[in-house]
């Protein structure tokens, strides 16, 4: 697949309008006959990167648990930390031929998300649940977190972030917050491996990311972990919530559901949530999970709008701390 970045709204036709729907039996039969055309599943960041990943693989997948034969096309809609593939999307047609992929908890974050409506989306499905770490350049000078305070306590850290859509925007204020650390972000990245490439370069003193991004990073030499948001580090010899006495930085998770556009019929959402959810079991899934080192985590879109209700309180708990 290319790593060419498309905008689709010029570039791929959109999913025929079939028109309003003026009744449940109207949308129920057109229900039944779906899919009959292309889905697009839209990545709202550039290639490379965890949503990339599970963007195309999913792509791949899911054209064998529909429950009729079509393309689905991975489609990267970089833009406003995530935010600008939502937008398009929540514009779209309800039909089910457009979703995407969205970052969770870090598109929860505050009240300024311009005109994202959020409640209004259809939530389908969740696949994945991944932690996040803590990384800075490997050969730089900052070797544990006690690095990090003492060099607070001389000047502003600079980390590096998606953008204020972004989980690791969340976590990483989150962290500051439960540390006393005097923080500046820089914003601007369109993807995980290049704000994680900033800090190997020494353009900015660390970030936070996915666990499984930072592992890839550290394996090409480029960053050093030094702190997981877990109760209990999967790495030796790592900091975690624990040991940090932060019990609260365990709680924070880089979640990877799929929505589509508001006023979604239910039973297109059910053929889709069905779909995710038995891609997300299959073995092909598990063994590719096991290989990049992420975390499958399904659930259908009763699930996922209840793990959206926990992550919302969380999110508005960490904000009216973060005040």
């Amino acid at each position: 697949m290319s790593n060419i970045v498309l905008k689709r709204r010029t570039l791929f036709p959109m999913a025929a309008a079939f028109g309003a729907a003026t009744s449940a039996g109207i949308t129920s039969a057109r229900a039944a006959g779906f899919p009959s055309q292309t889905i697009n599943l839209i990545i709202p960041y550039g290639p490379g990167g965890g949503f990339d990943a599970y963007g195309r693989k999913f792509a791949q997948l899911l054209q064998t648990t529909l429950p009729n034969h079509v393309n689905v096309v991975p489609l990267n809609v970089p833009g406003a930390a995530g935010k600008e593939a939502i937008f398009q999307l929540q514009q779209d047609k309800p039909d089910g031929y457009n979703v995407s992929i969205i970052n969770v908890p870090g598109i929860l974050l505050g009240k300024k998300n311009g005109n994202l409506q959020l409640d209004k989306l259809s939530w389908i499905a969740n696949l994945g649940r991944d932690s996040y770490g803590l990384a800075v350049a490997a050969k730089g000078p900052i070797k544990t977190v006690a690095d990090l305070q003492a060099l607070s306590a001389k000047r502003a850290l600079k980390f590096s972030s998606t953008g204020s859509g972004s989980t690791d925007f969340l976590a990483t204020k989150m962290f500051a917050a439960a540390l006393g650390l005097n923080v500046s972000l820089v914003s601007g990245y369109n993807d995980s491996p290049n704000s994680v490439v900033a800090v190997a370069r020494g353009d900015v003193d660390a970030v936070v990311h996915s666990l499984t991004t930072l592992q890839d990073m550290e394996k090409s030499g480029l960053a050093k972990i030094i702190f997981v948001f877990q109760r209990k580090s999967p790495i030796p010899g790592i900091e975690d919530a624990t040991t940090l006495g932060q019990p609260d930085l365990g709680n924070i998770f880089q979640w990877r559901p799929i929505v589509g556009p508001p006023g979604m019929d239910p039973a297109t959402v059910d053929i889709l949530s069905k779909a995710f959810v038995a891609a997300a079991f299959s073995p092909a899934a598990k063994a590719w999970a096991e290989q990049i080192k992420t975390t499958l985590y399904p659930l259908d879109s009763k699930g996922t709008v209840a793990m959206i209700a926990a992550q919302r309180a969380l999110v508005d708990n960490a904000a009216a701390a973060l005040k």
